[in-house]
């Protein structure tokens, strides 16, 4: 005649009591696939965080530029290339004289040509007129970047030729670039 309040009460203990249980076996590892699995995640999970701190990445920049001449240095075998390039303010700091750099280059044809050297050269370009009164106010400043190739390549490449420069600005551990951004 009248419901028992306590009855509904222990079903839904009962019930959650076996949700439990259920939920124990399947997170118990019993199996050996299971075991190796885990230790597989384990294993992968140290080497992450031993690669996040010891591991070794490079850092680079790339600038937009564009060739102002290339050829052969007069006093030596040396084969340069000299550019103008736009180079954000943020990284105009890191960048110097000796830095690996890699100059690639759209050919006639259309084809990419790639000239790795290291910088030799790297000054600010000259501003003048009205446009020195906005130079600061800029995100970007133009630069001369002479790059001397690493081995003797024949350079004979068209003044005007649009390019890009890319700059190894240092290794660093993978955990380093994450804090330097």
């Amino acid at each position: 005649m009248f419901n028992n309040p306590f009855g509904s009460f222990q079903d839904s203990v009962t019930a959650a009591k076996e949700e439990r249980e259920q939920l124990d076996r399947l997170l118990t590892v019993s199996t050996p696939r299971e075991r190796v699995l885990v230790a597989v995640v384990g294993v992968l999970s140290v080497l992450l965080a031993a690669w996040l701190f010891l591991g070794d990445v490079a850092r680079n920049v790339t600038v937009d530029a564009v060739l102002v001449e290339s050829g052969q240095d007069l006093n030596a075998e040396i084969r340069s290339i000299h550019a103008l390039a736009w180079i954000d303010k943020d990284a105009e700091s890191q960048i110097g004289v000796g830095l690996p750099a890699v100059v690639r280059l759209a050919g006639a044809d259309g084809v990419l040509e790639t000239f790795e050297g290291e910088i030799a050269d790297f000054s600010a370009a000259p501003v003048s007129g009205r446009l020195a009164e906005f130079e600061l106010m800029a995100p970007v400043s133009v630069h001369h970047l002479k790059v001397v190739l690493g081995s003797v390549v024949d350079v004979e490449v068209n003044a005007g030729t649009k390019g890009e420069i890319v700059i190894e600005l240092g290794r660093h551990s993978p955990i380093a670039l994450l804090r330097m951004r």
